[in-house]
């Protein structure tokens, strides 16, 4: 929901033009014959032209509010200029809705007069349920467009609905809903038929499309989904949910929101950042785009599960009963399997206390949660990887991300080949390590796979959907032991920074698909004011803004993912590291893309968040691998060692590269490209990684890294993409050497 000072003017704005042609249909095939046509009406005045069809819907929206800080309604704002998509539920929708309620035990009579509606909670003063559930059918029904998307159109339905997509704005519920091929008709939404007939249906302020049910998401958090499959004992994830309980995680499962933030928000204690001295957006109230802050905070999570019926075959009970058991009896059995299959580090205690991070069991359950909400197509970003563009998505590069897990702070890899070398297509699995066609001249796709790095595949499909968090299934056991420590320490770690930090995925800011500014260019206040990103310290001086780099479909920036952080001026910040996740020598690198807007910092690294000592000399990120730029100057000499690759001259390649090394610079990797070109980063000089530390680091250590700027000029830009943990014996081996990818 936009806030209410966009809440446009509740006058019609839009003259009526006679005579304009305002229908438009579906698709060629339809017939239209049964469709309302109409001339010159807003969503509202449209609506309320066919009480036998809307006329339940229609006083839902006279009753219901905008929000919780405004009296207006929300037939009021569907009378008002703006690019809404209303999926209108008909009023035999509406009905069926409160039959259902009373099947589910909500209300006794399936009327607006049902008992339970019309009593008063006496610490509000309000009757709450009644509120809820209107708050529920129109609030999901209807994603705002805001000033510059355009309301959503069958036309955008057609690819979304063969993978079983998300749209990609949230409804005034916050909630994304998924497209689907209809039962019966085309398309459907949540499961919601939509109408073939009364589809597209054009006003002036967006699009109409008839739905045969309310669209009603889950409000349950992932705490109360798992809470009732035990108390109801449900079969389908009643293990795991015994386990969460064990494990002392129902408490922190059930957060959805920091209802603080929203107030200071709303009260206007909280103000978007300035206009970014040198980003444009594609659109917005100005060539230059404001920091605008995110609307909400909302906490999330995404739990990768194995079925009962998993671990039925695992604990060998034959007779389909595990959700009858006593949860203390089962957890024991998972405890004991855990530590005799070793699924947890060798460190772990093995005692009962399983609300201690040390122990196995919690080891286990909590490495299968990351504190993020991830939906199915972000669990890995497909943007600017070789061969893929977003226009014909094209799959082939595998591509892969890393999160930090609940618990003891540990990685989790996000993997997706477009075919694995044993013929599976775009499954995306959890832990994979393969062997990749990485030389000089390979396309980085799977070769091979050895025995035990196969990794787990997720299934994306018919999960349960909760409020807070997204659930997948596993087509077998996910864990973390000292194999896979073994195993994930040998290999280079590339971390986009935008994962370090949850509540950009969460809160639908990380790779948002819509080209609006409000999307573009996202900023973030200072510690002092709120601490919204809880990975790092904002100090009073520095603008911190988040850009997601869709300025459209057929050009970008040089980053990695499209995305950056980009910090203006006297900035000071202090971030939390992902771990590492075996002891030992790693390189800890930064990705560069110079410009003469870039600044100059001095970088402290370490584990004390509160004295960091410094690491090396100030890093400029004016310094590209030809030039080194300087704003108001011409460009001069860069001092880097970089040289062109020479074609299929591989020995003179690896020594100039060797050369940028002994400066502490490396070409950009070979994986990913800039749209608008048809090479890959590494032969653009003006993008670059900078090694920062080289250094022995702990597995069970936190490390922070410090950004302090050291020029003038407070309008010069602190860049960051990615991040990379390189561990010595893949920087540093002789047999095999690390690759450019």
């Amino acid at each position: 929901m936009k806030f209410i000072s966009k809440i446009k003017q509740f006058v019609l704005l839009l003259p009526v033009m006679a005579g304009m042609a305002l229908f438009q249909s579906c698709s060629e095939e339809i017939d239209t014959s049964a469709r309302y046509t109409f001339t010159g009406n807003t969503i509202i005045s449209y609506l309320e032209d066919y009480p036998e069809v809307y006329s339940e819907y229609c006083a839902l929206l006279d009753v219901v509010n905008v929000s919780d800080f405004s009296d207006s309604k929300i037939s009021q704002l569907l009378s008002a200029r703006g690019n809404y998509t209303c999926f209108a539920p008909t009023n035999e929708a509406i009905h069926n809705y409160l039959a259902h309620l009373v099947d589910s035990g909500v209300i006794s009579d399936s009327t607006w007069e049902a008992k339970e509606f019309l009593d008063v909670n006496p610490e509000t003063g309000k009757q709450d349920l009644l509120i809820e559930i209107q708050k529920t059918i129109v609030y999901n029904s209807l994603i705002d467009g805001g000033d510059e998307i355009e309301a959503y159109q069958t036309s955008d339905f057609s690819e979304r609905a063969e993978l079983g997509q998300m749209l990609g704005l949230a409804n005034m519920m916050n909630r994304k809903l998924q497209i689907t091929n209809g039962n019966g008709t085309k398309y459907a939404i949540n499961g919601s038929n939509i109408s073939d007939n009364n589809c597209n249906i054009y006003t002036i302020n967006g699009r109409i499309h008839q739905v045969d049910k309310v669209i009603a998401p889950s409000t349950e958090t992932a705490s109360q989904f798992f809470a009732k499959m035990v108390t109801d004992k449900k079969y389908g994830f009643f293990t795991y949910a015994a386990l969460l309980d064990a494990c002392g995680l129902y408490a922190e499962l059930d957060k959805s929101e920091d209802e603080v933030y929203y107030q200071k928000r709303m009260k206007g204690e909280l103000e978007d950042l300035p206009q970014h001295p040198t980003f444009k957006g594609s659109g917005g109230p100005s060539p230059k785009t404001p920091g605008i802050l995110p609307e909400r905070k909302y906490f999330g999570y995404t739990l990768f599960i194995e079925s009962d019926e998993w671990w039925e075959k695992t604990l060998g009970i034959t007779d389909s009963t595990i959700h009858n058991m006593d949860p203390e009896e089962l957890v024991a059995m998972v405890a004991a399997k855990v530590v005799e299959n070793k699924w947890a580090l060798s460190s772990a205690s093995t005692g009962t206390d399983y609300t201690n991070p040390n122990n196995a069991l919690n080891q286990f359950v909590t490495y299968h949660i990351i504190p993020a909400k991830i939906e199915p197509n972000k669990l890995v970003i497909h943007f600017n990887e070789l061969w893929y563009n977003l226009t014909d998505k094209i799959k082939k590069a595998s591509v892969y991300d890393y999160y930090t897990t609940m618990g003891k702070r540990r990685l989790l890899k996000t993997y997706e080949a477009s075919k694995t070398f044993d013929g599976k297509r775009n499954v995306i699995y959890l832990n994979r390590f393969p062997t990749l066609n990485n030389a000089t001249d390979g396309d980085y796709t799977e070769v091979g796979c050895e025995d035990g790095k196969q990794g787990v595949e997720i299934i994306t499909e018919g999960n349960p959907e909760t409020y807070n968090g997204y659930i997948y299934r596993l087509n077998d056991v996910l864990y973390y032991n000292d194999n896979t420590v073994e195993t994930m320490g040998k290999e280079r770690i590339r971390i986009d920074v935008a994962t370090m930090f949850p509540e950009l995925m969460t809160n639908d800011i990380r790779c948002n698909e819509n080209f609006s500014y409000q999307h573009q260019c996202v900023g973030f206040p200072q510690s002092v004011k709120y601490q919204y990103l809880e990975n790092v310290d904002i100090s009073d001086n520095t603008n911190f803004y988040y850009l997601t780099g869709r300025i459209n479909n057929t050009s970008s920036w040089a980053n990695y993912q499209g995305d950056e952080l980009n910090v203006v001026g006297n900035y000071e910040m202090t971030m939390k590291l992902p771990p590492v996740p075996k002891d030992g020598v790693y390189e800890l690198r930064m990705a560069i893309s110079a410009n003469d807007r870039r600044g100059m910092c001095q970088v402290y690294w370490g584990t004390n968040k509160n004295a960091l000592p410094a690491a090396g000399i100030p890093f400029d990120m004016r310094m590209g691998g030809k030039e080194w730029y300087l704003k108001g100057q011409a460009a001069i000499a860069g001092i880097v060692g970089y040289e062109d690759d020479v074609e299929d001259d591989e020995e003179v390649n690896a020594e100039n590269d060797k050369k940028m090394r002994n400066n502490w610079y490396m070409k950009a990797p070979n994986f990913y490209y800039m749209y608008g070109e048809s090479t890959s980063m590494r032969k653009r000089h003006q993008t670059l990684r900078r090694i920062i530390v080289r250094e022995e680091m702990k597995a069970d250590e936190t490390y922070y890294i410090q950004f302090k700027s050291v020029l003038e000029d407070k309008e010069t830009e602190f860049f960051m993409d990615f991040i990379e943990f390189c561990p010595k014996e893949v920087y540093d081996n002789p047999q095999t050497p690390e690759d450019i990818w």
